[in-house]
C-alpha cells in the first residue's frame, strides 16, 4: 500500500489532509520533494557587524559582478572576498576626505620600534616604525624636538598613495587619499607619547533598524536608499564608493532629486521613486534613460500624488510594467508615452503589501505578503497561492517583536519564491531570522525550512574561472563551495544570504535534516491496522516513526524510530485505527527525491 507525502497543507487538519503534515528543510518538485542545502559562507573574516538591512547582486556591461550589503548605518560592498566599507563616508558624505590625527608628545622617550598604524581603503594596514638611527621605507626618525619628530612622521606617510598628511604644532593630520569614511581606528603602540584618534570625515547613516537599503539597478547605476537619508548612486567599474544622487544631477542634469525616498524600481528606461520626504503617497520619476535629470516636462520626467487611503507606498517592481505597492492598495504602472507619460491602473483597491521587503519578482512573477496572506500577481489578477494552506501556519509561527525581519527574494534556479522569517522559537533577540516559507511557483506547492540568516538575496555568478576562485578565498584548500555544484556555472543568479555571522552564503552545503509526514488515514475503513513494515520511498536511507490513534480525540502514539535494513524496509509493529507516517532523513545524507512510503499492513478487527 502506497501513500505519496503529498502536498504541504499544514493550515488543513491532521486528519484526512489530501497532502503532507509535515515538510521541513525540503522544496516541492514536479512529482517529489528535494533537499534544502545548508549555507556555506563564501566571504572571509567579516566586517559586518550588524544585521544586514538590504542586498543586492549586479552586474554591468562589462559582466563584472558588484555585490552590495546595507546595514543600519553603513553600506559594504563584496570585494575580494571581503566586505569593504563603501557607504557612510561614501554615502552621505558629499566630498570630504577622512582624517585622523595623531600628536607626537615627549619625543625623548619614544624610543626605538614604536609604531602607528594605518588602514587604507581596503582595510589592509600600513605600518610607520621609530627608529633613532636612519629612517626608511615606513620609518620616522625620533629627533631633536616633538615637532621634527612629527615631520620626519609626516614624511614617511607621504611616501605612501594611500595618504597624505601635515604637520602643525607637533600634530600630523593624515588624510585618506580617497572620498569616504574609514571606520576603522589608526592604532599606536605607545598611547601616551603617540595619541591617534580614528579616520573622521561623515557620518553613518541615521537609519533605524525598521529602515530597510533599497538597492536599485539602472544601466551601470545602483541606485541606493533608506528613507531618511539622501539616495546615493555607484556607477560600477568607476565609482569607489556610493556618492549623493543630487551631485550627478547638479554636474550633467537638472532639477532636484527627491531629498528622501524609500523605494525605487525600474519601469522601462525610468527610475521611479516612491514613498518621498513629506509625500508618502507620491510617484516621482527621472528623465528618459537619465536618472541625472529630474525637472518636470525635460526628457519626460515629472511626479504623480496616488489618490485615496491606500496608504504609504512600500515596495516598486521594476519592469516593462511596474507595480506600486502601497500598504493598502497595488496599482499597476504602464507606459504610455505623450503627455501621460503612466498610465496608473488600480488593480487591488484594500489590498497592499505588509512590508517592501515582503515584495519579490521573477520577471513578470510577483509575489508578495499581505495583512490576510500570501499572493501572486498574473497581469491585473491578484491571486491568493496561501488561503487554506500556509496563511494559518505563518501568522501562528511568525515572532511579531521582530516582523520587520522579514525578508523575500526568488531562486530562479530552483523556481522557488522564499520568506524569510524570525520564527516564535527563535531564541535570537537581535532579530536573526531562522525559518524559511518556500514557494515553488511552478507546482504552487509549498514547504518550510530552518536557516539562520539576516537576508536572503538574488546573487550573480558569471564565471567559472580560477578567477572567481581567488575572488572567494587566496587559497584554494580553504574554498567551502564544492566544486560540483551550480554556484560555478556561468552567468546564473542563484539565492545568496547574509549568514547569521554576517557573512556572504550560497546554499550549497550539505543537506539538511528532512523530515516528512503523511496524511492520516484509516487504512482500513471501519477497522484497526496492524503496521509491520515500511518502506520510505526515498532515495536514501531513512528513519521510520509510525503515529496511531485510536479515537480522533485521543492523543497521538509513537512507535520507536526505525531505521532502515538491507532490504529497504524499515521494520516497525504498531497497530491503530487512524495512522500516519513520520519520516526522516539524515542530515549530510546525499538524497534528491522524497516521494512517500509503501507500508505493509494488514487488518486488525474494529478493536
Amino acid at each position: 500500500m502506497q501513500l505519496p507525502f503529498g502536498e504541504w497543507l499544514p493550515d488543513q487538519p491532521d486528519h484526512l489532509n489530501p497532502g503532507a503534515t509535515v515538510a521541513t528543510n525540503v522544496y516541492h518538485a514536479q512529482s517529489s520533494y528535494k533537499p534544502v542545502k545548508g549555507l556555506v559562507s563564501y566571504s572571509g573574516t567579516s566586517t559586518v557587524t550588524q544585521n544586514a538591512k538590504g542586498a543586492g547582486s549586479f552586474r554591468n556591461n562589462e559582466n563584472t559582478v558588484f555585490t552590495f550589503v546595507g546595514t543600519a548605518d553603513t553600506i559594504y560592498q563584496l570585494s575580494s572576498g571581503a566586505f569593504v566599507d563603501k557607504g557612510a563616508g561614501g554615502l552621505f558624505l558629499n566630498t570630504a576626505k577622512a582624517t585622523c590625527t595623531i600628536t607626537v608628545s615627549d619625543y625623548a622617550n619614544i624610543g626605538a620600534g614604536k609604531t602607528i598604524t594605518l588602514k587604507k581603503n581596503d582595510a589592509s594596514t600600513i605600518v610607520f616604525t621609530s627608529t633613532v638611527g636612519t629612517a626608511s621605507g615606513t620609518q620616522f626618525k625620533v629627533e631633536t624636538n616633538n615637532n621634527t619628530t612629527a615631520t620626519n612622521l609626516k614624511t614617511a606617510i607621504n611616501a605612501h598613495a594611500d595618504f597624505t598628511a601635515t604637520v602643525v604644532d607637533a600634530v600630523v593630520t593624515v588624510t585618506r587619499a580617497a572620498v569616504g569614511r574609514l571606520n576603522l581606528t589608526n592604532v599606536s603602540s605607545d598611547t601616551v607619547r603617540l595619541t591617534t584618534t580614528n579616520f573622521v570625515g561623515g557620518t553613518p547613516l541615521s537609519g533605524t533598524a525598521n529602515d530597510f537599503i533599497t538597492f536599485t539597478q539602472f544601466g551601470n547605476f545602483v541606485i541606493a536608499t533608506n528613507g531618511v537619508d539622501a539616495p546615493q548612486y555607484f556607477l560600477m567599474g568607476t565609482s569607489t564608493g556610493f556618492v549623493n544622487l543630487q551631485t550627478l544631477a547638479d554636474s550633467t542634469g537638472s532639477g532636484t532629486v527627491p531629498s528622501k525616498f524609500r523605494v525605487s524600481g525600474v519601469i522601462r528606461d525610468f527610475l521611479v521613486t516612491a514613498n518621498i520626504e513629506n509625500a508618502k503617497n507620491r510617484v516621482a520619476w527621472s528623465g528618459l534613460n537619465d536618472i541625472s535629470t529630474w525637472e518636470a516636462g525635460v526628457k519626460s520626467s515629472d511626479t504623480q500624488d496616488l489618490p485615496g487611503s491606500g496608504g504609504q507606498v512600500v515596495a516598486i517592481t521594476s519592469g516593462e510594467v511596474g507595480y506600486v505597492f502601497r500598504q493598502d492598495q497595488i496599482i499597476r504602472m504602464d507606459f504610455v508615452g505623450g503627455a501621460t507619460i503612466f498610465r496608473f491602473s488600480v488593480i487591488s483597491a484594500n489590498r497592499g503589501a505588509v512590508f517592501g521587503q515582503t515584495v519579490c519578482q521573477d520577471n513578470r512573477q510577483v509575489f508578495f505578503y499581505a495583512s490576510d496572506g500570501f499572493f501572486q500577481i498574473n497581469g491585473d489578477q491578484v491571486l491568493p497561492i496561501g488561503a487554506e494552506k500556509v496563511n494559518r501556519f505563518f501568522d501562528a509561527d511568525l515572532n511579531k517583536a521582530y516582523t520587520d525581519r522579514i525578508t523575500a527574494a526568488v531562486d530562479p534556479f530552483n523556481t522557488l519564491a522564499i520568506w524569510l522569517y524570525p520564527s516564535k522559537d527563535n531564541p535570537n533577540t537581535t532579530g536573526i531570522c531562522d525559518k524559511m516559507l518556500i514557494y515553488n511557483y511552478v507546482t504552487q506547492k509549498w514547504s518550510v525550512a530552518k536557516i539562520k540568516a539576516s537576508q536572503i538575496f538574488k546573487q550573480f555568478v558569471v564565471a567559472n574561472t580560477v578567477e572567481l576562485m581567488d575572488i572567494i578565498s587566496e587559497n584554494l584548500d580553504e574554498i567551502n563551495i564544492s566544486l560540483d555544484t551550480p554556484f560555478w556555472t556561468t552567468g546564473h543568479l542563484y539565492l545568496g544570504a547574509i549568514d547569521e555571522n554576517f557573512k556572504a552564503a550560497i546554499f550549497s552545503g550539505t543537506s539538511l535534516e528532512a523530515e516528512l509526514e503523511t496524511k492520516e488515514t484509516e487504512l482500513f475503513p471501519g477497522s484497526r491496522a496492524n503496521i509491520t513494515g515500511v518502506r520510505p520511498i526515498v532515495d536514501a536511507s531513512a528513519n521510520v516513526v509510525i503515529k496511531t490513534r485510536n479515537k480522533l480525540a485521543d492523543a497521538v502514539t509513537s512507535s520507536a524510530s526505525s531505521s532502515m535494513n538491507d532490504s529497504g524496509i524499515n521494520p516497525v509493529r504498531q497497530s491503530g485505527r487512524y495512522f500516519r507516517a513520520n519520516v526522516k532523513i539524515p542530515a549530510n545524507t546525499l538524497w534528491t527525491n522524497a516521494q512517500g512510503i509503501d507500508l505493509t499492513a494488514s487488518p486488525g478487527g474494529d478493536r
